[in-house]
Formats: C-alpha cells, structure tokens, sequence
C-alpha cells in the first residue's frame, strides 16, 4: 500500500507523530474494553509500547519515514502475536483458540477510529478517507465480513452519544457483542 500519495498524506497530517498518540489511545482504549481485553494479555508491556507497534507498522505501510516497523525488529511477529492472543489464557475456554470473529472486529474499527479521531486525525479530509480505506483493506485479513463495517465503525466514532453509551454499559457494545 505504500505510494507516493500515501507518504504524502503522512507529511501533510505533520508526520508519524498524530498516528503514534491515536495508536496509544488506542491500545489505552483496547486494555479496557470488555470485547478486547482478553486478546491484551500476550504482550504485557502497556498501551505506549502496543501503540508504538501499531503505528511503526502503519507508517511503514505509508512509506516516507522509512521502515520503522521493520527496523524494531519487529517484522514478520505480527501472526505470532496475534496467535498468542486467539490462545491467550484471558479468554473464555470456548472461544480460546478462535480467530478474531466479527464482532471483535467492528469493536476494533470503532476504537480504533475513535482514537484515531480525537487526535485529530479525521480533521484532515483527505488523510480520513485514506485512512478508513486502509483500515478496510486490512481488516478483511482477520475476518472477511468486517470490511462491510467499517465506514459504519468510523461514522460510530464520530457520535459523543455512542461513545457515552459505551462508557456507560462498562466499556461494552451492546450492540456489536455476539455478532457473528
């Protein structure tokens, strides 16, 4: 996915730095959601290092700040971590083991955006857009209906009444959890 026009957005949106502080709002986010937590137990290093991760790779996909993500050294561990998560002890013993379903998945996209959001990111039209495309591109590698969801997931993030309602029910989506 890295060309021009997308390293270009990085520099427009003032570099790296907007997509590393959304990333651990994020992550800050995931460590407390009833949907997500479960998966957060593999790597116990918190919210800043997870996002550090998250972004490293989205910003190497971008291109224009070279290869932060492979640099890490990090490369080619994102299936091993995920698979650590799918098994994570956390996880009810039921669906221990399972990939992410659906479900999971919008909850993801909708964090994950809101975040994204609140750092200001959605403020820069063209970078937004861009953006919820990439996030639709690869969402699909954990479930393929997910990508179906997504401008929904990032609409979701723009409403303060949802993101109250979320608070409110304990960190839960309602109304996501248990769609399969």
């Amino acid at each position: 996915m890295r060309t021009d026009a997308s390293a270009n957005l990085l520099v427009d949106i003032g570099g790296s730095s907007l997509i590393h502080q959304g990333c651990t709002r994020f992550y800050a986010r995931s460590f407390e959601d009833f949907t997500l937590a479960p998966f957060m137990t593999v790597e116990e290093d918190g919210a800043a290092a997870h996002g550090t991760r998250l972004a490293d790779w989205i910003v190497e996909k971008m291109g224009g700040e070279g290869k932060p993500w492979t640099e890490s050294g990090r490369y080619g561990l994102r299936q091993h971590s995920h698979f650590q998560a799918w098994n994570s002890n956390a996880r009810d013993s039921s669906v221990r083991g399972d990939h992410f379903q659906l479900d999971d998945c919008i909850v993801w996209m909708r964090i994950h955006f809101w975040a994204m959001r609140e750092v200001g990111l959605a403020e820069h039209l063209f970078f937004w857009e861009w953006y919820v495309g990439f996030i639709q591109h690869f969402i699909a590698v954990y479930e393929r209906r997910a990508p179906a969801f997504t401008q929904a997931a990032a609409a979701w993030s723009r409403e303060i009444a949802n993101t109250q309602t979320y608070i409110e029910n304990g960190n839960r989506m309602l109304d996501v959890i248990g769609k399969r």
